[in-house]
């Protein structure tokens, strides 16, 4: 289980007020802060290196700066009146930033402030606050987040999310893994399967698909993600240490050398909560099939029962069920929306959190039903959880329908 305070001395965040990104006349190039923020950052005046990050609403819309941030009291001659405030340079990542957007600023443990701008209409907003432990949005100044008590269920999943936010978040990894992962394959990166059943065989008595199928992913997802990571340190930083001087005359080879490291992670995400969802519906006796096609070359994550009794025209189409998977939804939960034409419901098991109301609200529209792990039906508002489903609900309704 990581915990902010594994990373972060503090987090504070708000939503950016007009003037704070007007960029007319001399603009205001500082925060007010708070008394929060002042038991992580002193009293005292300080200069912090800071990373800026924007994030807009897809990959092509980010950005970031490294300069440093100045925290002081404007007031200091009186010491009675103290009023801190988080001064910064302009930038091009302020400069993005609009009225309404979140600013998270968060001091690391090696003391470099980290302030990340999210639009207000990006579709990674949702999981950003998840990632910084807000539970809905802040107001118009800072809230203080008590890092020490903020926890994430899914170590994996946190880990995930930052990397696709842009967000470096160093890890803490013990390596306790690598002596049996490089016993068993060797220095080399095994296939997803592999590395799939590996971490279920570490797990082996200790999780229950069938009692447990919620909490029996995420610790699956969250054992695999420790030994990939454990292996990949591994066998990145031997490629670090023997390819650096050729790196250095080869540039175009180094590129290729780090965009295939973050390819291999996004796949491997994929693949294996795919992996281990089969294993899972197979202990619960669920009658599947994985990646067949239906028709128009669609091609459903998974299929139930399976392709002949989708194909036979005489099988009642209400007991038929397609499952699509995706770590992340974004705009692409509507790709579902065109597998499996004769099955009018659409499932989607996603493990991102906070999806917008107006987003559900279309899937809604559209007849997709999402299905998340439990533990991040809480990321979600009241009225969005009421047409969730969790893992267990979903695989007992394929139950009934087999069962008919």
């Amino acid at each position: 289980m990581t915990r902010l305070s594994d990373h972060f001395s503090g987090v504070s965040a708000k939503r950016l007020s007009i003037v704070e990104t007007s960029r007319s006349d001399s603009n205001q190039h500082e925060f007010n802060g708070t008394a929060g923020m002042r038991q992580y950052l002193g009293k005292e005046r300080s200069t912090f290196p800071a990373r800026f990050i924007y994030i807009g609403n897809d990959e092509e819309d980010r950005l970031m700066v490294d300069d440093h941030v100045t925290w002081y009291d404007s007031r200091e001659r009186h010491p009675n009146r103290s009023e801190h405030r988080l001064y910064f340079r302009d930038n091009d990542v302020m400069n993005l930033a609009s009225e309404g957007d979140v600013m998270i600023a968060a001091l690391d443990r090696e003391g470099n402030m980290l302030l990340v701008i999210v639009s207000d209409v990006s579709q990674l907003l949702g999981d950003v606050l998840w990632l910084f432990g807000l539970g809905e949005l802040p107001g118009s100044a800072f809230i203080t987040i008590e890092t020490a008590e903020s926890s994430h269920a899914s170590d994996a999943l946190f880990y995930y999310i930052a990397e696709q936010a842009g967000i470096q978040i160093e890890e803490k990894v013990s390596d306790s893994w690598l002596d049996l992962i490089l016993e068993r394959f060797g220095p080399v990166f095994p296939r997803s399967r592999q590395l799939s059943a590996l971490a279920l065989e570490s797990l082996d008595g200790e999780i229950s698909p069938v009692e447990e199928p919620d909490n029996t992913l995420i610790r699956l997802l969250d054992r695999e993600e420790r030994m990939f990571r454990e292996l990949e340190r591994h066998i990145v930083s031997s490629e670090l240490r023997n390819r650096t001087e050729t790196w250095a005359e080869n540039v175009d080879d180094f590129i290729s050398f780090s965009l295939g490291v973050h390819n291999r992670r996004k796949s491997r995400a994929g693949h294996s909560l795919e992996n281990h969802l089969e294993w899972i519906f197979t202990e619960n006796r669920l009658e599947f099939q994985r990646g067949v096609h239906t028709e128009n070359r669609s091609k459903p994550d998974f299929l139930f029962p399976g392709s002949a009794h989708y194909q036979d025209p005489n099988w009642p189409a209400d007991r038929l069920t397609m499952l699509g998977v995706k770590t992340s939804c974004k705009d692409r939960w509507r790709q579902v929306l065109n597998e499996a034409a004769r099955i009018p419901e659409k499932h989607l098991l996603t493990l991102q959190p906070g999806i917008s109301e107006h987003q559900t609200r279309e899937m809604d529209g559209a007849n997709l039903r999402l299905v998340l792990p439990r533990n991040l039906h809480r990321t979600y508002s009241t009225s969005q959880q009421s047409s969730l489903m969790d893992l267990d609900l979903f695989i007992n309704e394929v139950l009934k329908k087999q069962a008919a």
